[in-house]
């Protein structure tokens, strides 16, 4: 069998082809890498940039001629933080289609899960805590490993790309671009700081899956192995250089020159803020886990049998949902939540789907108890033999119903959600989340929210409540329910309602 699989990042397109010898074992056939940029210009427009949108779909024609030469049976196509957050991705994902590349939206905690995958198969893990990181051009991943066991993972919204945008610095940077930069980096670090755990093991050792980090690793010492203060060296001359000096002078890759030395103030203030001092860098990275992922599961694509699954999900549901005019409505309103929140939230296709199985599901407990039908819920999702999915998947489901209503979901004081990888853990509380919200704002299941939008409020968020009628019992619903999503916003949010007449 030959799997092929596409890796759209914010920066470039990777592209490999394995073929499998039905034994578990495999060889590449082919590799292809296009760095297009799709994040430049993205932090400030909200749009992938027309020259960016080209070659991206040109590279994408490229290597889908590569594939049809290798016959691939499977092709994965997978992309991350630039099409999760570009207004414009639909458009990207639409022409790639008509390439016949069919991309997949993942988040960053699915990227930091395949990202490890491909690590943990690439070398044995030491004795020793490590971190890995990957620094893409939208979003930065980084997960806690410990005697090859995982404490914690993270996906943080600032990439190289990203941050090279929002600082905007001058061709030969000033020392209040530098200031600027470090500004930035201080408060994405304290922001991300506050979804770990207080006790993580420090780490000497970074493992690095990254073109950034490796560009970083051939100018601090000329090799893939290199020290904090060899990257602080060579920081200092990125940061006295301009783009064309850092190319002539330097040796930096032409397409990295005019951002390189953010990615190198970046990649130094990671260091410090997991306590590393040496970095490995790893010729791996989202593809490579992308294909594991593949050949875990018998070489099919991700996810599969998606009929099936909703099937499967709809049988249960007739056979136990007291209420589908509820339970379908709260459906809707948990999917438009979920598309309205994106930009805050950094999820993907995976995670929009189980959230809409979750929220078909999530009254199923009904048919035991009405006290504790969250509980009852999680077990009988648990226990249904659903069709279609991973049991990863299965209890995802099931802690996400189980976490829809009560207390909020705690590694601390609920054992089968602590059981949950630190990535799934970080799904499950954003989706419960998004699922306890739009509950509430069925709450006399009358479907008198028709509708829920999204709107720039300058320094808060306002989210839009079509209704049909007074809201008074939804909104105090929401008072309650929507603690948690308030929360895990970390922004003000301003309900705003506007009434009309109801919609057929």
């Amino acid at each position: 069998m030959r799997i092929a699989a596409i890796d759209v990042g914010s920066n470039s397109i990777h592209l490999v082809v394995v073929e499998t010898d039905g034994t578990g074992g495999h060889r590449v056939l082919a590799r292809e890498k296009a760095m297009v940029r799709l994040a430049r210009g993205e932090a400030k427009s909200g749009r992938i940039g027309g020259e960016a949108f080209n070659a991206g779909l040109e590279a994408l024609a490229k290597m889908r001629g590569i594939i049809e030469s290798f016959e691939c049976e499977t092709v994965m196509a997978c992309g991350t933080a630039a099409l999760r957050n570009a207004s414009n991705a639909g458009d990207f994902i639409q022409g790639a289609a008509k390439l016949g590349i069919l991309i997949r939206l993942i988040s960053g905690e699915e990227e930091a899960r395949l990202i490890h995958q491909a690590v943990s198969h690439a070398i044995p893990f030491p004795d020793e805590p490590v971190v890995l990181v990957d620094i893409g051009g939208g979003s930065t991943e980084l997960t806690w490993v410990c005697l090859g066991d995982i404490q914690a993972s993270i996906s943080i919204p600032w990439g190289l790309q990203r941050l090279a945008d929002a600082a905007a610095t001058a061709d030969l940077p000033t020392a209040k671009d530098l200031k600027s930069v470090n500004a930035i980096i201080r408060k994405a670090l304290k922001k991300a700081r506050k979804g770990l755990p207080k006790n993580l093991p420090k780490a000497r050792l970074v493992l690095g899956t990254s073109g950034t980090l490796e560009d970083l690793g051939r100018g601090s010492s000329g090799a893939y192995i290199f020290t904090a203060a060899q990257l602080r060296l060579f920081r200092q001359k990125l940061w006295r250089t301009n783009a064309k000096g850092r190319v002539d002078k330097l040796g930096v890759d032409p397409k990295r020159a005019e951002v390189l030395h953010v990615g190198a103030s970046w990649a130094s203030g990671l260091l410090e803020w997991v306590g590393a001092n040496e970095v490995r860098v790893l010729p791996v990275g989202l593809r490579e886990g992308m294909i594991w992922e593949a050949l875990k599961h018998g070489g099919v694509a991700i996810p599969p049998l998606s009929e099936r699954r909703r099937a499967s999900v709809e049988q249960l549901a007739a056979r136990l949902d007291p209420d589908p005019g509820h339970s379908l409505h709260v459906q809707r309103l948990a999917d438009q939540l979920f598309v309205a929140l994106s930009p805050h939230f950094d999820l993907g296709d995976p995670e929009r789907e189980w959230l809409a199985y979750a929220a078909r599901l999530h009254d199923v407990g009904f048919s035991i108890s009405e006290k504790g039908h969250h509980k009852h819920g999680a077990y009988l999702i648990r226990n249904a033999g659903l069709q279609g999915f991973w049991p990863e998947e299965i209890e995802i489901l099931s802690q996400v119903v189980r976490h829809h209503r009560g207390k909020a979901p705690d590694a601390l004081k609920h054992e089968a959600f602590h059981q949950l990888e630190p990535w799934h853990r970080n799904v499950v509380e954003k989706l419960s989340a998004l699922l306890r919200a739009a509950d509430a704002l069925d709450r006399r299941r009358r479907q008198a929210v028709r509708g829920i939008r999204a709107e720039n409020g300058g320094e808060q968020l306002q989210l839009v409540l079509e209704a049909a009628g007074e809201l008074k019992a939804e909104l105090e619903a929401l008072e309650e329910k929507g603690k948690l999503l308030f929360r895990m916003l970390e922004v003000p949010v301003e309900i705003r309602v506007e009434t009309g007449s109801p919609k057929d």
